[in-house]
């Protein structure tokens, strides 16, 4: 009997709408435990082949002397990290500590990090390089903020044409509440920055900020809590020029970094520490309503009655392939790890939260 085309059709549609629903979800580390140090800080990027780059800061101790800037190429095709390699070295300045990653309109890689001139994080400025070639190479520094206690977090977002926000905090003096969150609003051309604008928001317990894009054109920013209650929240409704009053979600943050991305037809993705006494466990949650609102969806790291584990510090991008990536200082900062995951492995947590960790774990 011969199956009319028509037929043949609507099963291939099906068949093939199937496998478009399949979920994945990978996971590696950036290197072994403890090859490279004490890894922090870690940022991600996609190159044009659509690799990753990540970097981080690594040293035995914070703020201390022999701390590298490092990065690491994974090959998408291979799914396998390349070895780490030295992008700013340790005689730079007299210490080195966060790095945010970004990449501009003309394709341009941005790194921006803490470049420490004197003591400890209050003694930290920003510094920048650009890279031309994908990464390959970087120019020499330059300096973004040069007051000290200055340190960047999480990447920038693009909000026009040529026009990057950058998040960033003070850390000057921590223990007496002389930090707090404020943006860069840069405008760039050919790797040279044209104009700044800085904004702040009123609050000295939101530190680390990370910034996302909505579709209404608000940005909201969410941030680490300095006094380890819960995760704070402000919007710019002007383009990052100014910031409304600061509020508090209802998400538990035990004194921890944090990062956020925007999904289109999901809405902004979380990682964070859904605790209020350790960095364990490493958690993701969804905001479909702007921000107002969170729901926990997954843990993606979580050591049952462990009080010294630590999973901390995440970084996500979503690649032009729809693939979101993760990394974070893992396992007490012995490595990085990586996972990565595809929107259904999302919508199927959205509808089907796996939580590991119990609720008692928050306090």
């Amino acid at each position: 009997m011969r199956i009319p085309l028509s037929v043949l059709l609507v099963v291939f549609i099906l068949i093939a709408g199937e496998a478009q629903a399949e979920q994945v979800f990978g996971k590696d580390l950036v290197f072994p435990a403890k090859g490279f140090g004490r890894p922090h800080g870690a940022s991600l990027v996609e190159l044009e082949n659509g690799d990753l780059l990540a970097t981080w800061f690594s040293s035995k101790v914070e703020t201390s002397s022999d701390a590298e800037i490092f990065g690491a190429r994974w090959e998408k095709k291979k799914g396998k990290w390349s070895l780490p390699f030295t992008i700013i070295p340790s005689d730079y300045t007299k210490s080195l500590g966060n790095t945010a990653l970004f990449k501009d309109d003309d394709g341009n890689i941005w790194l921006f990090f803490a470049s420490v001139v004197v003591g400890g994080w209050s003694g930290a400025m920003v510094d920048y390089v650009v890279s031309k070639d994908d990464g390959k190479t970087w120019s020499e520094g330059e300096r973004l903020v040069g007051w000290p206690g200055n340190l960047p977090r999480n990447p920038p977002i693009k909000v026009g044409d040529h026009q990057m926000l950058v998040p960033l905090f003070v850390d000057f003096w921590y223990e007496v509440g002389l930090v707090g969150s404020y943006t860069a609003l840069l405008t760039y051309k050919e790797g040279k920055i044209t104009a700044k604008q800085y904004a702040s928001i009123e609050s000295t317990d939101a530190i680390q900020p990370t910034i996302v894009k909505l579709p209404d054109k608000r940005i909201l920013l969410l941030a680490r809590d300095k006094s380890d209650r819960f995760i704070r929240r402000a919007y710019s409704t002007d383009n990052g020029k100014s910031w409304l009053r600061e509020t508090m979600t209802t998400l538990p943050n035990p004194g921890s970094a944090i990062c956020a991305i925007y999904i289109d037809n999901i809405g902004t993705l979380l990682a964070y520490n859904h605790s209020r006494r350790g960095r364990n466990p490493l958690s993701l949650a969804v905001s479909g309503d702007g921000g107002d609102t969170f729901a926990r969806i997954a843990d993606l790291e979580f050591k049952p009655g462990n009080n010294d584990a630590a999973f901390a510090y995440p970084a996500m991008i979503q690649t032009g392939d729809g693939m979101i990536h993760a990394i974070w200082s893992h396992d007490e900062r012995a490595t990085l790890k990586h996972v990565y995951f595809n929107i259904d492995w999302l919508k199927e947590r959205i509808e089907r939260p796996e939580i590991l960790s119990p609720a008692k774990l928050v306090k």
